[in-house]
């Protein structure tokens, strides 16, 4: 069976860019451009690893982690950002995120990550 994979960015191109990435492993790739809507294709479906941008509008990556997390206990979710602030990378992963990887970022770097998750 395929792994789903959820990219919640708020960029496009750093979403389309992520969903061809995943579909040419072989996974099944799906993308959420804000928070909300994270959450909301996160508490529908089952994602073996979600991508979570930390800035985005109407809610941020660290608000859609933590409540992904408190409705799905157990989710895989991988933070990404181009901000420089430690602190929301911290706070990230205090919230239930398991990996903070840095914008730019290689499709190596992705790839492996996510292979280490599945």
């Amino acid at each position: 069976m395929s792994a789903r994979i959820l990219v919640v960015d708020d960029e496009e191109n750093i979403c389309n860019y992520l969903v061809e990435l995943f579909k040419l492993e072989g996974w099944s790739a799906e993308a959420a451009h804000d928070g909300y809507e994270g959450v909301k294709m996160a508490s529908e479906n089952d994602y073996d690893v979600i991508i979570m941008d930390i800035l985005m509008p109407r809610m941020t990556g660290i608000e859609a982690t933590r409540e992904i997390t408190k409705r799905k206990p157990g989710s895989k979710i991988l933070v990404i950002t181009g901000a420089p602030y430690r602190q929301q990378a911290q706070e990230a992963l205090d919230s239930g995120a398991l990996l903070f990887i840095k914008k730019p970022f290689s499709s190596a770097k992705i790839i492996e990550e996510v292979k280490k998750q599945l």
